[in-house]
């Protein structure tokens, strides 16, 4: 293999790296968010849920969300261009068409349980083409699932500013309690540190193959000059 085509097969390499990294860094993060993080424990309140993107590339076309046992009086807001239906606990919006780099909210009111936790609401992502099934219970560490179902907190008073913000740990701890009483610890700081740090390896590792290529390329062309 010459020169030439070894700065190039190394560009190729760094070019795949960089977009690797960003790649990595999307699908780490990518769920449905909730809006607000936290409400009060007995008050009404109207929670936003955000899919961050449709299914592999495809438009979104259905929502289904399994309202937990402990909310009361809960309700689809309704959606220019979708249809709300509510069924056995779940809440469906369907017939409209999200396309799958498109964040839009989807809102439902519910009654908060008495007591203060997380509840958690799985809901079935169904697209024009395959579908994504976010129901996932953290992991036994704590950490967040792949497919984590999205959460919200239940708090005793007026949630707070740190309440709000989404992963604040919230107890002293370091534990939360789930809705069946058992305890997780929270590791999902670590976690995004991990990840924060291969991104940025990725990237370097594609920046340095670049600069390498450059240096191979040049001092071929010198040489026949």
């Amino acid at each position: 293999m010459n020169n030439n085509r070894l700065a190039i097969r190394m560009s190729a390499v760094a070019a795949s790296c960089v977009a690797a990294s960003f790649l990595f860094a999307g699908v780490s993060y990518a769920h449905v968010e909730t809006e607000p993080a936290a409400v009060e424990a007995g008050k009404s309140a109207t929670v936003s849920f955000s899919p961050s993107h449709g299914c592999d590339g495809s438009p979104t076309i259905s929502l289904a969300f399994k309202m937990p046992g402990s909310v009361r009086n809960a309700a689809a807001v309704a959606k220019t261009g979708w249809e709300t239906s509510t069924a056995d606990g779940v809440i469906t919006f369907s017939g409209g068409s999200l396309e799958a780099t498109t964040v839009e909210n989807f809102d439902i009111t519910f009654t908060a349980p008495a007591a203060a936790g997380p509840i958690f609401f799985p809901v079935v992502q169904k697209c024009v083409k395959g579908e994504n099934n976010w129901i996932d219970m953290p992991n036994p560490d704590g950490t967040e699932a792949e497919f984590a179902a999205p959460l919200v907190n239940v708090t005793a008073g007026p949630p707070t500013s740190a309440d709000l913000v989404v992963g604040e740990e919230t107890e002293s701890s370091n534990e939360i309690e789930l809705s069946d009483n058992v305890a997780v610890g929270k590791d999902d700081d670590n976690d995004e540190t991990s990840e924060t740090v291969l991104i940025v390896l990725i990237a370097a590792l594609g920046v340095a193959l670049v600069v390498a290529g450059g240096v191979i390329y040049r001092k071929r062309a010198d040489k026949d000059d």
